[in-house]
């Protein structure tokens, strides 16, 4: 799936470089997990940041599949303007005990964000 692998690459893109990158299928879509390294803890060299799960729903592919080109470089834009603004809004940073898993906030990518 072209798609599929084009919005992974505009959320590589967005993110900071050194964002480790995971996809998991799922059912309704897919879902786009990033983390990366903090290295503001002494004693926790690896700590990394909440974790982003970005969710594409299967709305999306579909869509795509059905509008022209322009439309779709729209749909990047407003993906990356979007992706932007949240990614300012993100605080990386936590409290989560050693061992335990780093709080998850969740984005959506719906029809609604990428074609109004």
């Amino acid at each position: 799936m072209a798609l599929k692998s084009e919005i992974v690459e505009t959320i590589r893109h967005m993110m900071p470089s050194n964002a480790e990158i995971q996809v998991v299928e799922e059912g309704n879509g897919f879902s786009v997990g990033v983390a990366w390294k903090l290295n503001d803890d002494l004693e926790r060299p690896n700590k990394m940041s909440k974790t982003i799960s970005i969710h594409v729903s299967s709305e999306v592919a579909q869509d795509f599949e059905n509008v022209s080109g322009r439309e779709k470089a729209e749909a990047y834009r407003r993906l990356s303007e979007f992706l932007s603004r949240k990614l300012a809004e993100f605080e990386p940073h936590h409290d989560t005990q050693k061992y335990k898993p780093p709080p998850v906030e969740r984005w959506l990518i719906d029809t609604k964000l990428l074609f109004g």
